[in-house]
């Protein structure tokens, strides 16, 4: 028999999940709220794996969101370690891997994505991928035990975990098939100052290539042979090669799809009482008025924390623009808005000293904003950008350019 009571069912027990049954309670959701997470961990914060926890800088106390016994005193049952393999939308339920079901009233789908493994990689016991605490504590000891890490894949996974390994003072030989280390997120300009840090910073960064045979004795890889014919030994594999969304369960409910996840308008909604929230969310913003998908944690919590509100009153818009973060060496980077293509390019700041920024123009408005150790040009672009009026690329370049002056200007 079901409960009286409405039940609110949250599949994906990371940033966003976590936040939307917090969310929930914070907001006076008085229903039974269930969280449901394939990780045997309770939340913690991601962003530490490639970097303070990898390099064993923080304690794992630190690393989780919550003490042990949050979830009971918000009133949440938390379902660690299991999976939800099956959804109907007519019947209202989830399917878990032990057999069992679950009703909802309401749905939250969270369910992230799963790492990448290229095909022709070997399974063996000294590659990784990094997704969970659990990835990260065992590829923390591989890289201590370890003389040169490979890392394949120069994007942000990748480039913080190569500089993780620097800062432990491992040898790195990072393999990039583009010609620049984060230059679909960043363009190439910007992808060559990233290339230029890395090896500044003593990673042998090799682009345009690949590996053509994996080497192996018994269940370790010994060496690799890369695409040039070079053959490089190496002690531990990293492959940081992206993610896949996971949306089986919303091919199960029928959700629509598109953009590389689920098609959500601008309050997160699927579909009557379905919502989504984090990776597999592609999310129709009120600024950018297109359907973003953002793969980053910062997004994925903010997403989350939006959820309660429209449990208990009106749905309003998420407007949160994306926002994200990177700390490789003693560069922290920033990236404020979404510009999947841009026409132009405008640099800000003191480029060869290290401060700086960049901001990101199609059709003469502002799709986003880089920042290199500049998080006041960060701060003042929250303003500009939801503007969407165009902007003269010259009046941008200037440092003596008040940005906030400017964003009132464009009101």
């Amino acid at each position: 028999m079901r409960s009286a009571k409405p039940q609110l069912v949250v599949i994906g027990a990371g940033a966003a999940g976590d936040a939307a049954v917090a969310s929930a309670r914070a907001s006076g959701y008085d229903g039974s709220v269930v969280l449901v997470g394939a990780d045997r961990h309770r939340a913690y914060e991601r962003p530490y794996l490639s970097k303070e926890y990898l390099r064993d800088e923080v304690p794992i106390d630190r690393v989780f969101l919550h003490e042990p016994d949050a979830y009971a005193q918000m009133d949440v049952t938390w379902l660690g370690g299991r999976r939800a393999v099956g959804a109907s939308r007519e019947a209202g339920s989830v399917h878990l891997d032990d057999g069992s079901s679950l009703h909802f009233d309401q749905l939250v789908l969270a369910t992230g994505g799963s790492p990448r493994w290229l095909p022709g990689v070997p399974r063996a016991a000294n590659v990784f991928t990094l997704r969970t605490l659990d990835d990260s504590t065992a590829l923390r000891q591989a890289v201590a035990e370890s003389r040169r890490l490979l890392v394949i894949g120069a994007g942000f996974i990748g480039a913080e975990v190569a500089a993780a390994a620097r800062m432990m003072q491992k040898e790195v030989l990072l393999v990039e098939i583009a010609a620049v280390p984060l230059g679909r997120a960043l363009g190439e300009e910007m992808g060559e100052v990233y290339a230029a840090i890395h090896r500044r910073h003593g990673v042998d960064l090799r682009t345009r290539t690949s590996v053509s045979r994996w080497l192996t004795r018994g269940d370790r890889i010994e060496a690799v042979e890369l695409a040039g014919g070079a053959r490089e030994e190496v002690d531990a594999v990293l492959l940081a090669v992206g993610i896949d969304p996971e949306l089986d369960l919303a091919r199960d409910l029928g959700l629509p799809l598109g953009s590389g996840g689920v098609l959500v308008d601008a309050a997160l909604e699927a579909a009557p009482g379905i919502r989504c929230a984090g990776d597999i969310a592609a999310h129709f913003h009120p600024t950018f008025r297109r359907h973003l998908r953002v793969e980053h944690w910062q997004v994925a919590r903010k997403q989350g924390q939006s959820i309660g509100p429209a449990l208990v009153g009106p749905a309003r818009p998420y407007a949160e623009l994306p926002w994200f973060w990177s700390d490789q060496y003693d560069v922290k980077l920033e990236y404020l808005g979404h510009a999947p293509s841009f026409d132009r390019t405008v640099w800000r700041g003191d480029r060869e000293g290290g401060t700086f920024s960049v901001f990101y123009l199609e059709d003469g408005l502002i799709e986003a904003v880089l920042a290199v150790n500049d998080r006041r040009t960060i701060r003042w672009s929250r303003s500009l950008i939801p503007r969407r009026r165009p902007v003269d690329p010259a009046t941008l370049a200037d440092t003596a350019t008040d940005l906030r002056e400017l964003a009132r200007s464009e009101a």
